[in-house]
């Protein structure tokens, strides 16, 4: 039996998203591993990130923002 580690993430903000809470997420098993996150843009949409994402500012704000505004610098 092996434990999990993971970064808590929770309350932390990447671009115009903060961390909510971890998504416990059923995963495949050939799926990425890392935790996934329930996330909120200062929009209000709701995203799903994964950890490793976030802090490779992989996700910086939802899909709609993206559109409309274009890519964080």
């Amino acid at each position: 039996m092996s434990i999990a580690m993971f970064k808590d993430e929770t309350g932390n903000r990447y671009g115009r998203i903060t961390v909510i809470e971890r998504a416990h997420v059923k995963r495949h098993l050939r799926a990425r591993s890392g935790s996934t996150w329930h996330c909120v843009c200062d929009c209000g949409e709701q995203v799903l990130a994964r950890g490793q994402e976030l802090r490779a500012k992989l996700v910086k704000e939802c899909p709609k923002c993206n559109a409309a505004w274009g890519e964080i610098k």
